[in-house]
């Protein structure tokens, strides 16, 4: 659906009902705009592309999301903030085509009216050259020492396994490009003092960055991150969506350690959609949870095959529960992974890919 050309569209995402409310009366205060849509996170760039918005306001928790909206249909974005953003993040945000932000909105009369005279200006201010929306470099320039904090990358895969899993783990890392767009978190069953020697194997094999997980660790995008020997795994959002995902360290009663349950759980809960698990060699059923709360989110779960697991019953158990999207060989995975996270659009449903054969066909 189009829009007349003199009507100036707005299209929110992911905002408090009380702000949507405020900015759907702006047009009462003479404000020359029209909010078209509320759209969720999952369909905003959809909406995006049917209803094509003159400007997007969306929630700084949709800030990981920008690249793939902007890569489907570029579109100036206004970000809504709970709090004032550095500079430094401002400037990162600029790539995702936010030009400036929204503060909350008061609730004395005076203060909101004056608000929402202010927000009618940013919003239109998407009216300008692209140019001239991208703040100036030298407004926001930093001393070297302070860093811009990483955004949250994209997606992210998680690798679990147990007895025969650290050689699996490098035959996929082995094949993954040096520009992977996703973070990687891997979660094989070991003691303690085996940790650095899965770090430093993977890493003389990978053409990513590979280090063992601390306890803030930052998530970022082609990076692998090792679960280390004797702790249980989670990431969290730190407070400030912002600043990104950390990794931390907990106390669970689960017989595997570290669990890739646990740590598939708390990827699942912070990035939806956007994970994919790998379920890979190993004895017992850790991962079955974790793929189950991966597949409620709308992510993928790829279990590896009998052919080529040293002990099947880690994705057996996978695949028995009717939660593997993809069953598919160990020489298969990384291609899969790569084919998956580089492309605008992902396969959907259960495959099952013989190790014997190219071909691939839907499992019934």
């Amino acid at each position: 659906m189009l829009f007349p050309a003199s009507v100036f569209s707005v299209l929110l995402s992911g905002l408090p009902t009380a702000l949507q409310s405020v900015l759907g009366h702006l047009p009462r205060l003479g404000v020359a705009l029209e909010v078209v849509g509320v759209a969720g996170a999952r369909d905003l760039p959809a909406l995006t592309q049917r209803l094509r918005p003159n400007v997007v306001v969306v929630s700084e928790l949709q800030l990981s999301g920008l690249g793939h909206l902007q890569r489907q249909h570029p579109v100036p974005v206004l970000l809504y903030c709970v709090a004032p953003p550095p500079r430094t993040l401002l400037r990162e945000a600029a790539r995702l085509g936010v030009y400036d932000y929204l503060l909350p909105a008061p609730t004395a009369e005076p203060e909101l009216l004056e608000w929402s005279r202010q927000a009618g200006r940013k919003l239109l201010a998407a009216r300008l050259p692209a140019a001239m929306l991208t703040p100036p470099l030298g407004t926001l320039a930093v001393p070297p020492r302070q860093p811009a904090a990483p955004l949250p990358p994209r997606g992210v895969v998680v690798i679990g396994g147990s007895t025969g899993g650290g050689p699996a783990v490098e035959e996929i890392l082995r094949g993954l490009p040096a520009n992977f767009p996703w973070a990687v978190l891997v979660a094989v069953h070991l003691p303690v003092h085996f940790t650095s020697v899965l770090v430093d194997r993977l890493a003389r094999v990978s053409r990513l960055p590979v280090v063992a997980a601390a306890s803030g660790s930052p998530l970022r995008a082609g990076q692998v991150l090792v679960a280390p020997g004797g702790h249980h795994l989670v990431v969290r959002a730190v407070p400030g969506p912002w600043l990104g995902w950390q990794t931390n360290f907990v106390a669970e009663n689960a017989p595997d350690v570290p669990s890739v349950d646990v740590l598939m759980r708390s990827v699942a809960a912070l990035a939806g959609c956007q994970v994919v698990g790998l379920i890979l060699t190993g004895l017992g059923h850790d991962g079955t949870a974790g793929a189950r709360a991966i597949r409620q989110q709308g992510g993928v779960v790829v279990a590896q095959d009998a052919a080529t697991a040293t002990v099947f019953s880690m994705p057996k158990s996978v695949i028995d529960a009717g939660l593997a999207s993809a069953v598919l060989p160990l020489s298969g995975m990384a291609a899969y992974l790569v084919r998956h996270t580089m492309q605008p659009t992902a396969p959907v449903g259960r495959r099952r890919v013989s190790s014997s054969s190219s071909s691939t066909s839907l499992a019934q």
